[in-house]
């Protein structure tokens, strides 16, 4: 193992100067924490605090580090570790990453540094040959748990999960289930891959219809996946869950669907023991020796520590139940769940879009349980739903009782009367109005009146690989070139300099291809790019007096900001589209994006993402981001205006808002943000609360009490004048363009009549 005067050989400084980087007692320079930073990762030093404080001191301590806190399997293993441990006058001391890598090594080096006997680890870095080499790299005896690293010459304890599954796809054969449903975790962990690629194999063989469906192997995920499974699939012979949280997900799912599984077996991979009653009812469990498991693993590190065991063992064990089998019951199908029926119904027009369409027509069915009400929907495209709208509302008999609308509408929406106003029913329900963000619901008003509830809500966030930016040697890299700290940037300029350090092209050193992605298809998507960068520089699209004011030195700067990116980027701007943006940065193409939090849950989705456990998020540069959203409104010329207020209603009862976020990632009620569980699976969140106090609505400059100009005839313009200086067309003189065209436009919507 390195030790500290390795160090300070390799960063040319002095072990005193060493000392003082690590314990900050006395100012080093930048350049200094640099080099000894980058010597330290080079080294893999990690300073050794129980050396300094006791030399020749043998520690008792054994460090045993766990996934999940809430896992009862996890609690039966370090039970199990702990009886054997205790028993050879040694000490447990555990610790939880929650599937967060930066948190395991994190906790992993401060065993390492207290000079901890060994270690007991299920690690969710297994698949991570570089990390698992790392770790073996020193001098402490480690026995891996339950997630096989790939590679060899590891001490590793778990148990043979292809064996269960074949076991229990053959009796659910036999009992001739047909259709089969695997829930399991990412299929870069050894034991799920297991699980995975046996339930293919032994499916195929048996001609039987298996599907699989992958979680990140929390409840709340597993729910996520089990709602649009089971909505779409609604009675499966049989389920397979690989673990209990899995299957605390689907049976929650099941529940909101208002789905009866009791003549489709839900088995789960659970631990042995003998109370059932601590089940979910209707659930089969497994029986994995969990406790076996855990003394196993601890056994073999102590022969690992006295130096008993010469070379890395194995130890696979068997579930019990293909000694003991499982009693699944024979295949029957008494009792279908019933069709429709007929019952009241509410007509919706919703955007056709995942983060919409999908959590509203799966929730549609537990809107009919509680309310007796069921939801028809109708979808348009983004391009057509404001069309579809007016046409919809203008007809001598509408067909929709509710629409759903971008918030930059709102306005047009309701000088033509378009929508109803809901002042009187939001100010009378103060729980009601309580439940809603209060920076959201502003965008539900006009001119001090509400006229809709937010469905959606969100403003544009920074998102960055963190491991990039915390990089010692890079930051090193950096400093040189730009004689500053490398960081999140907090301004423009600041962006545009890390997006060229960390594109390949003008930095041959750098880990990814480009620096950054931008959209900007269309309107919607460049528009708040060009927005957020005009308000960072300092600028304004409008004057107070609402006159269009693009051609200043800020709105330049900005334009020539946005334009200078383009360097930086995997594909033109202009023929990027939202989902590219985060389809590069996931993939690990980019260094960082600014998007918005409807997206923020596919990017930390563990099964998409190569960045998984990499993710840093941060206000965007300058803190003026743009806020966006899809609100609900009601026909001012509906029938069922009660229907639809009791629908707005329920959409924010505690429970409901709980499946929305987990099914978008987001929310416009306060009551997911006051959740625990949900900010611990979405750490973004309290950022994007925060972030709701800066965010700016889009500005078309209409005037008071003027006739509104369709928001997309504004942007309309923006858009073409920004994409002749893509091509090449002087800056100032589009700028100027705008203005002009801007000022016309206003003219023939009457905003100057009289002011001549």
């Amino acid at each position: 193992m390195a030790t500290i005067k390795d160090v300070a050989e390799l960063a040319g400084v002095s072990i005193a100067t060493v000392s003082c980087t690590l314990s900050g007692k006395k100012n080093v320079s930048h350049s200094t924490r640099v080099k000894v930073k980058a010597a330290i990762e080079k080294l893999n030093y990690i300073p050794n605090e129980s050396a300094r404080r006791l030399k020749n001191h043998t520690s008792r301590d054994i460090g045993v580090l766990l996934t999940s806190i809430d896992d009862l399997y996890h609690s039966e293993i370090f039970k199990g570790i702990t009886s054997v441990i205790q028993k050879n006058q040694y000490f447990a001391i555990i610790g939880f990453s929650n599937n967060q890598p930066m948190v395991e090594t994190e906790i992993i080096e401060d065993f390492i540094s207290r000079n901890f006997a060994g270690i007991i680890l299920i690690s969710c870095l297994s698949n991570d040959t570089s990390y698992i080499r790392k770790l073996l790299s020193y001098t402490i005896p480690i026995v891996f748990v339950e997630r096989q690293p790939r590679i060899g010459n590891i001490n590793f304890v778990g148990i043979s999960n292809r064996r269960t599954i074949i076991f229990l796809v053959e009796e659910l054969e036999k009992k001739h289930y047909r259709r089969i449903l695997l829930f399991c975790g990412n299929p870069e962990i050894s034991g799920e891959s297991d699980c995975a690629d046996a339930f293919r194999e032994i499916c195929a063989a048996e001609k039987i219809m298996g599907r699989i469906c992958y979680t990140n192997m929390t409840k709340e995920d597993a729910f996520r996946v089990a709602l649009t499974e089971l909505y779409h699939t609604p009675n499966p012979d049989a389920l397979i869950a690989t673990s209990g949280n899995i299957v605390y997900g689907i049976m929650e799912a099941a529940r909101v669907l208002g789905i009866s599984l009791k003549d489709s077996p839900v088995i789960a991979f659970s631990e042995e023991t003998w109370m059932d009653t601590r089940y979910l009812p209707q659930v089969l469990h497994t029986s994995r020796p969990a406790f076996n498991l855990g003394a196993g693993a601890a056994s073999l590190l102590l022969r690992n520590i006295d130096g008993t065991s010469e070379k890395p063992e194995k130890l696979i064990l068997d579930d019990n139940i293909l000694k003991s089998g499982l009693g699944i019951p024979k295949y029957r199908r008494t009792g279908r769940d019933a069709g429709p029926g007929k019952v009241p119904e509410l007509r919706l027009l919703i955007l056709d879009s995942p983060f919409a369409t999908d959590p509203m027509e799966i929730l549609a069915r537990k809107f009919r349980n509680d309310c007796g009400i069921s939801l028809i929907f109708k979808t348009a495209g983004q391009d057509r739903l404001l069309e579809r709208i007016i046409e919809d509302a203008q007809s001598n008999d509408p067909g929709n009782d509710v629409y759903m609308f971008d918030i930059p509408w709102l306005n047009y929406l309701v000088q033509n009367r378009i929508l109803d106003d809901l002042t009187s029913l939001l100010t009378a329900d103060r729980w009601f109005f309580n439940s809603i963000i209060p920076e959201t619901l502003k965008n539900s008003r006009y001119r001090d009146r509400y006229y809709s509830v937010p469905f959606t809500a969100g403003a544009q966030l920074l998102f960055y690989r963190s491991d990039l930016f915390e990089d010692p040697i890079l930051s090193k890299d950096y400093y040189t070139i730009y004689k500053t700290k490398l960081r999140p940037p907090r301004t423009w300029p600041e962006f545009n300099a890390a997006a060229r350090f960390f594109t390949r092209r003008f930095n041959q050193s750098s880990p990814v291809e480009f620096g950054a992605s931008c959209a900007g298809t269309i309107p919607n998507e460049l528009c708040p790019e060009i927005y957020s960068r005009i308000w960072g520089f300092g600028g304004r699209c409008f004057t107070g007096n609402g006159l269009p004011q693009f051609n200043t030195e800020n709105c330049c700067l900005a334009f020539n900001n946005l334009l200078d990116l383009q360097h930086y980027t995997p594909e033109p701007i202009l023929s990027t589209g939202n989902l590219d943006v985060v389809r590069d940065f996931y993939t690990g193409k980019t260094a960082m994006i600014i998007t918005y939090t409807e997206y923020a849950a596919k990017i930390m989705d563990a099964i998409n993402g190569d960045i998984f456990g990499k993710l840093g998020f941060s206000f965007i540069p300058g803190r003026c981001p743009i806020s966006i959203g899809w609100n609900l409104g009601i026909n001012a010329l509906s029938r069922n205006k009660d229907r639809a207020w009791q629908f707005f209603k329920w959409l924010y009862r505690k429970d409901v808002s709980y499946y929305l976020t987990i099914l978008n990632g987001q929310s416009s009620s306060i009551h997911s943000f006051e959740n625990n569980e949900l900010l611990k699976l979405y750490p973004w969140m309290q950022i994007a609360l925060d972030n709701y106090k800066y965010a700016r609505k889009r500005d078309s400059g209409n005037k008071k009490n003027a006739i509104i100009i369709p928001w997309y005839k504004t942007e309309e313009v923006i858009y073409h004048y920004t994409k002749l200086m893509f091509e090449g067309e002087d800056v100032v003189s589009c700028l100027k363009a705008i203005d002009t065209e801007l000022t016309d436009l206003m003219t023939v919507y009457g905003h100057f009549r009289g002011n001549n």
